[in-house]
């Protein structure tokens, strides 16, 4: 009883928590949904987070950092065309326009987290904290999906509300400061 019992507290002290939490979360008109990290294999110090971060109509905001208790280092990072090579950069903030959403998925924008402290497994949790210009920090819980998912809960593609406007990621320009 008291090995689980130090067993919890060390889990969620990691930032790892039980799977029955919410996976979305709102501030002063900034919502970030469907937020998932994929599962690293042994050894592996460095995983990757994917999310959709929506504002209501008459808000807008720019997400500008983000923070994790299982990662030393957290980056915000996009794909980019280098020639005929895609490579990953990072990147100082994403604006999202009011009334918009804009999604973190595979191939594009994403949350890296560098030096983790453990392997990220599939089903458990991961506590992402996002940080805001505007709404402040917006602390999240992802669950980690297998190695090479597309999407969170076995879905072929991170999903976007379909009650919400159509997804700005074509036209919603990255802020490199």
């Amino acid at each position: 009883m008291r090995v689980s019992l130090i067993a919890s507290v060390l889990l969620v002290s990691l930032g790892f928590v039980s799977p029955t939490r919410a996976h979305e979360a709102t501030s002063k008109g900034v919502t970030v949904a469907h937020p998932w990290a994929r599962a690293t294999p042994g050894g592996s110090t460095v995983g990757v987070a994917f999310m959709e971060v929506k504002m209501a109509d008459g808000v807008q905001d720019r997400l500008i950092s983000a923070a994790s208790p299982v990662a030393g280092r957290v980056e915000i990072h996009t794909h980019i065309m280098d020639g005929d090579v895609m490579k990953m950069r990072k990147v100082d903030s994403i604006d999202v326009a009011s009334g918009q959403s804009h999604v973190l998925k595979p191939g594009g924008d994403h949350i890296m987290l560098f030096d983790l402290k453990q392997p990220l497994k599939e089903g458990d949790l991961v506590k992402l904290t996002l940080t805001f210009e505007k709404a402040g920090a917006i602390d999240i819980e992802g669950t980690v999906e297998p190695v090479g998912a597309k999407g969170p809960h076995g879905m072929d593609a991170q999903p976007v509300n379909s009650d919400e406007k159509p997804s700005s990621d074509d036209h919603n320009a990255h802020q490199h400061h």
